[in-house]
């Protein structure tokens, strides 16, 4: 199920991101965020979250039957 975020939300967390160092914010002509070298770092955690992830889903769904 996914859940709408509000553009206040995303903005403070977005603002924390950068201020943690974990994003870079660039502007003009408009606002985009990159992953900092230290973000970039933290792509295989995520990569094993997202695994877990998807595996917890399909047994959520196997034991609802």
């Amino acid at each position: 199920m996914l859940e709408e975020i509000t553009h206040t939300t995303l903005s403070r967390q977005l603002k924390t991101l950068e201020k943690e160092g974990l994003i870079i914010r660039t502007e003009p002509p408009r606002v985009e965020y990159r992953l900092s070298e230290v973000g970039e770092k933290f792509k295989s955690v995520l990569s094993v979250l997202k695994i877990w992830g998807d595996e917890y889903i399909l047994y959520l769904n196997k034991t609802k039957k």
